[in-house]
C-alpha cells in the first residue's frame, strides 16, 4: 500500500484514554508479555516523556488499529512499544507509525532514536533496518515469555 493510501485509510492521534481498551486487545494479540492497562494509563496521564499515538480507520465505524508509544528524553529517543491489530498488518501502517514518531522526535530536538527487539521477530527486525537502524549490541535473556534476547538498534537524527 502505498503512503497516500496510508492516509486515506488511517489517521494518526495522541492516545487517550477513550482508546485504552482497543489498545489492550491489539497488544494481547501482539505480545506474549503484553502491557496492561494501567501501563498505557500511564504513559497517557503521568510520563511526561511520553508520545503516545493511535492510529485509527478512516471507514466508519472508527477504530483503533495501531499504537506507537515512544519517549523523548532530553536529546534521545526511546521507541517503547508498537503494534498493529492482525486484520490491518503487512500494508505499511507500522513504517507510518515508526516514521511519524521519528518525525516528531527530530522536531522536539532528539539526535538519536534506541529500541529493542525480540532476536526471532524477523518482520520487526526487517522493519527497523529499512528505517535505518544500525544494530547496537544485545541484551541476553531481555524478555520473558518465552525467554528471548533483545538486540539493540540505534539510528542518528538529522
Amino acid at each position: 500500500m502505498s503512503a497516500v493510501d496510508i492516509l486515506a485509510r488511517y489517521a494518526l492521534s495522541r492516545m487517550d484514554a477513550s482508546h485504552v481498551h482497543e489498545v489492550v486487545e491489539i497488544e494481547r494479540l501482539s505480545s506474549t508479555n503484553p502491557w496492561t492497562e494501567d501501563s498505557f494509563l500511564h504513559e497517557i496521564e503521568e510520563n511526561v516523556f511520553s508520545r503516545p499515538r493511535v492510529a485509527m480507520t478512516l471507514d466508519a465505524p472508527c477504530a483503533v488499529v495501531g499504537y506507537c508509544v515512544s519517549w523523548i528524553v532530553f536529546q534521545e529517543m526511546h521507541i517503547q512499544n508498537v503494534a498493529v491489530h492482525p486484520r490491518h498488518r503487512r500494508v505499511g501502517l507500522a513504517l507510518h507509525m515508526l516514521q511519524r514518531a521519528l518525525e516528531e522526535g527530530v522536531q522536539a530536538g532528539a539526535v538519536s532514536a534506541h529500541l529493542e527487539v525480540r532476536r526471532g521477530n524477523a518482520a520487526a527486525v526487517k522493519l527497523y533496518e529499512s528505517l535505518g537502524f544500525q544494530r547496537g549490541g544485545e541484551r541476553n535473556n531481555y524478555y520473558s515469555r518465552p525467554r528471548e534476547d533483545a538486540i539493540l538498534f540505534r539510528k542518528e537524527l538529522t
